[in-house]
């Protein structure tokens, strides 16, 4: 390293927050971050040998998110929002914007000062699952949400 560069800062995996409408934003213990993706467009101009290529159609990969599950039963977001979407799919006089939630992961560093947030936008439960019952674990039990969003910023 040549004298006077110094190195890079990187941000670190320290401390992050979920904030959504209803839940207890100190359970998350997990969750991974946005993925966007181009569908690949490829053609050959004119026969031409090699093809062209230009990106297509944006796609944004799920998300799951982990947190813990309260013994006093008091965390009833996640099914709650669940039932939601239920009444929407059943015809019951809802639309899908009545379950549809902005979804914030906010990044903190070692200060606690935020650092970098994403904002998903029209987001849902696509899935809800538990971690396995172990009879000789100690471990807490986890809740998985996976959620399904329009597009993030």
């Amino acid at each position: 390293m040549k004298p006077g560069n110094m190195p890079k800062g990187l941000y670190q995996r320290w401390q992050f927050a979920v904030e959504i409408n209803g839940f207890d934003v100190a359970l998350f213990s997990k969750s991974n971050l946005p993925k966007t993706e181009f569908e690949e467009v490829t053609f050959n101009p004119a026969g031409s040998m090699f093809p062209q290529k230009l990106a297509g159609r944006v796609k944004f990969d799920d998300i799951t998110l982990e947190k813990g599950v309260l013994q006093d039963g008091s965390e009833q977001a996640a099914r709650d929002w669940i039932t939601a979407i239920v009444d929407v799919n059943a015809g019951n006089g809802a639309l899908p914007s009545d379950y549809m939630r902005q979804v914030e992961l906010v990044q903190y560093d070692r200060s606690g000062s935020e650092t970098r947030r994403w904002t998903l936008h029209g987001a849902w439960i696509k899935a809800l699952e538990y971690d396995e019952l172990e009879g000789g674990s100690s471990e807490n039990l986890i809740e998985k949400l996976t959620l399904c969003y329009q597009y993030w910023e």
